[in-house]
Parts: C-alpha cells; structure tokens; sequence
C-alpha cells in the first residue's frame, strides 16, 4: 500500500469508478466509521485534517483519509499539506481525488513521487468505439458494431453518458445476454438526445443549409457554446481534407478509415462530402471559420446568434459537385 494516492483528470466517469474502488479496497475492515475521514478542497481546514492525519487509528492498523475536489485547494492549503507528503505517517493513507489539478504544484509532484499518481482522461474520437466496446464487455453487455457508431455519433467522448445510454440500451433489449443493434440504439439515443455538434458539422459537411440553420439554432437554445461548434466543423474539414489526400494517393476506403481512425459504417459520407469540395475551397472554409471566432471573441454573446447563422449560409453555399 501506497502513503498517498493522487487521482485526478477530466474523465469524471473513470475518475470517480477508480477512486470508489480504491477507497473499498484501502478502507480498514475494523472500526470503518472512526477511521476514514473525508475532506473536501472547497471548505478544507489544514489543522483538522493534519490533527487527524496525525493521530493513529482506532482499533486498526492504519486510517484512511479522503480528499475530493483537489482542484479547490489554494496555494496556502497546498503548502501545508506539503509536511505531509514529506514526512509521511506509516498508519495513514491519504487519497486525493481532483479533475483538473495544478501539477506544477510541490504538492501534487511529490504525491506522485512518493506514492501514485493516475491521470483520466477522456478518449480522443478515434479511440472511442474501442472504449465502448471494452466498457461494454465489463458491464457484460453484447454491442454491435453499429450500435458502436451510434453512440459514438450522437454521444461523442463522454464517457459517463456513454454507460448511461448502454446501461437504457440493456433494459430497452430486454437484458444484458441480448445484442444491442444499431436499431435499438437509433430507437432510443438517437431519438432522445438533443442536438449533437457532430450532427452540425456532418449538415455543414454536406452543404445542407437548412438543416444545418435548423440545428445551430437548437444548439444554441441548449447552451451550448458557439466555439465548440466552430472548433467542430474545423475538425470536419480537417477530416475532408486528409481525405482527399489520401484519394491523390490511390488510398482505398477501408484502409482511409483505418488511417483517419473513421469507422468504415460513416466513411462512405465523408468520402462523398469530400468529393463535393476542393482543398481550396475547404481552406477557404477554414478562412471563414477563423473569421467568425474572431467577430464572437470582439463583438460577445449578443451577436453570436447573428455570426454564426451567416457563417453557416456561406459555408453551405457551394452546390454540391461543384467543387468550387
């Protein structure tokens, strides 16, 4: 056993799954109530956690402090918890639980050094239906490839709505022993969930004006942030353009969606998207995009609304084989 345990990251989910876990397997059997303490970073009192620290456990062999939300200590709470981690107690462990952590901190460095340190992090997109997959096969759920695809498209990388969508799937089938097909998954994620910046940027993609002022503006009524978007569609243009790279080079389209990390189920739309484009009319787009988060930045959220819909006429405005 480790004196200290620093857990921390963005990927809630993950997080909180560890930390649970590890708490249960670190918490003494004997006397559990006067020997585990939590604290938390926004209200923490470095004299009543050292106090405790200190003292030596109740009728067990060691006592187990908690610290969540690590990411609220300021720089004073973090100094004196350095004395901890420099002179640890053999009969207290501490774990500390915290998303986005300052480890430029001697605090968090040491934590590390003397004990463990474990990151979370979200998947990036292409490693996502493989995180499905895995998470699936814990939860001991069958899911289909296109099911996979589903989730992953109108979900995106997070990882807590993710087992919450298959966790309604396994019920909406019928039981964990029953695959869960692509149709299944279309009944119920698609059908519930609001809009997704993957869907924007796949009507952009497309040069769906219609659709795409149809979604932005839903976007937007769900508070979401215009940046997101606009950082969605560069993603997508990206995507184009290394298509077409690839096309140049006599690239088939199983092994482009290999190279690109793009389940074969959408590549045949990207390639079609791509097809209705040249690079410099993509680059052109790209222009544009930059444009419009420069005129978001200057002119606040007053006027986004009014940026981002004459963005979204001038992206869709090509018509689709021209490849202007």
């Amino acid at each position: 056993m480790a004196p200290f345990y620093l857990l921390y990251g963005m990927e809630e989910y993950g997080r909180e799954f560890f930390a649970h876990w590890l708490i249960e397997q670190l918490a003494p059997q004997q006397a559990r109530d006067f020997n585990v303490d939590v604290f938390y970073g926004d209200r923490f009192d470095p004299l009543d956690f050292l106090h405790i620290y200190d003292s030596y456990p109740m009728m067990a062999e060691r006592r187990l402090l908690v610290l969540r939300d690590g990411e609220g200590l300021n720089p004073d709470q973090c100094r004196a918890l350095e004395r901890v981690v420099d002179r640890p107690m053999d009969s207290s462990c501490l774990v500390l639980v915290g998303s986005k952590v300052d480890l430029r901190r001697k605090l968090f460095q040491h934590m590390g050094k003397m004990g463990a340190a474990v990151e979370f992090k979200p998947p990036y997109d292409r490693e996502v239906p493989k995180w499905i997959q895995q998470q699936a096969r814990s939860m001991g759920l069958k899911v289909e490839a296109g099911a996979v695809d589903v989730l992953r498209m109108y979900i995106g990388n997070n990882p807590r709505e993710l087992v919450g969508e298959m966790e309604k799937l396994a019920t909406y089938v019928g039981g964990k022993g029953i695959p869960i097909t692509r149709q299944a998954a279309e009944e119920v994620v698609a059908a519930s969930r609001s809009v997704n910046v993957f869907e924007l940027a796949d009507a952009v993609g497309s040069l769906n004006g219609r659709v795409a002022l149809r979604l932005l503006n839903r976007y937007l009524d769900q508070g979401e942030e215009a940046s997101r978007a606009l950082a969605m569609i560069a993603r997508h243009y990206g995507l184009l353009l290394r298509i077409k790279v690839h096309q140049e080079r006599g690239a088939a389209s199983d092994a482009m969606a290999r190279a690109l990390g793009v389940s074969p189920f959408f590549m045949n739309s990207y390639v079609e998207q791509a097809n209705a484009y040249s690079a410099a009319r993509l680059w052109r787009n790209m222009g544009m995009l930059r444009a419009a988060d420069w005129q978001l930045r200057s002119l606040g959220r007053r006027q986004e609304r009014n940026v981002m819909d004459q963005l979204m006429v001038k992206l869709c405005a090509q018509r689709k084989g021209s490849g202007a």
